[in-house]
């Protein structure tokens, strides 16, 4: 009895990594973490801090750049520049979704002490 050599390739309904300027985006992960932090948006307790409609759709608006940048593993510390799989990509999209004010100011804080470190300010802002 003859093997053949050609192996059967399951059926795909398209490209599991698209490559777009230099930047390796998983599809199904970035679209499966996309929803999980919508719906975790809609489901969150309400913030401490009350936000008017049009500073929510811009703090979601900055949620999903950040979560694109940890889902393609291009946000420092995170993904070693490589992309995320999909279930922590859904982990890290429901996390921001719940959290995401508490996680803007805290990147936020950590840019003004980064700033305040290279211009050689203490942290009360005396020199």
């Amino acid at each position: 009895m003859k093997l053949s050599g050609a192996a059967v390739a399951a059926p795909t309904f398209g490209p599991a990594i698209v490559t777009a300027f230099g930047v390796d985006i998983p599809i199904l992960a970035l679209a499966l973490s996309v929803i999980g932090l919508v719906l975790a948006r809609f489901i969150a307790p309400p913030p401490l801090r009350k936000l008017t409609f049009r500073q929510e759709v811009a703090l979601t608006a900055l949620l999903l750049i950040i979560l694109f940048l940890i889902v393609t593993g291009e946000f420092p510390i995170i993904g070693g520049g490589h992309p995320i799989g999909a279930g922590m990509a859904v982990m890290w999209g429901i996390g921001l979704g719940f959290s995401g004010m508490l996680a803007i100011e805290f990147f936020g804080n950590r840019a003004m002490a980064m700033l305040r470190a290279a211009f050689g300010k203490d942290a009360s802002g005396a020199e």
